[in-house]
């Protein structure tokens, strides 16, 4: 009986072993900070927010101004509207994740936003909703 779960152990490492070195390296550098972010954050109650972030970043570095500036609004809307009580609960996480948020759309109102700036005030976004996950 031991020497068949024995066998059963080493079968199992040997085969994982050849799927973990077979299967493809994720390297940073070759997928967007979005796609990084979303592959690396499990599903969670800011998700909607994350998802709408990506949507306005997306339409931007498209040189879709109008249809980032929906998305933008949309975020903020969607935030407003169902936030309150995070807002009741910890009004200083939802304050900065609601800074981070405007500092992210604002630029998108001018006429040609910087991108660099976008994408660091994205990041910035992202990074401050993850104060706020539930789990």
């Amino acid at each position: 009986m031991k020497t068949s779960i024995t066998v059963a152990m080493l079968m199992a490492l040997a085969v994982g072993g050849t799927i973990a070195t077979a299967a493809p390296k994720i390297d940073a550098t070759s997928m967007g900070a979005s796609a990084l972010t979303a592959a690396s954050v499990r599903d969670d109650n800011m998700t909607p927010y994350r998802n709408l972030a990506a949507d306005t970043l997306k339409a931007f570095k498209a040189n879709d101004l109008p249809a980032a500036r929906k998305h933008a609004k949309a975020l903020e809307s969607a935030w407003d509207k169902n936030e309150k009580a995070l807002q009741k609960k910890s009004p200083d996480i939802w304050g900065q994740i609601d800074k981070a948020m405007d500092d992210f759309i604002k630029p998108l109102d001018g006429k040609s936003p910087d991108a660099g700036k976008v994408q660091a005030a994205y990041d910035a976004f992202i990074a401050k909703l993850q104060l706020a996950v539930n789990g």
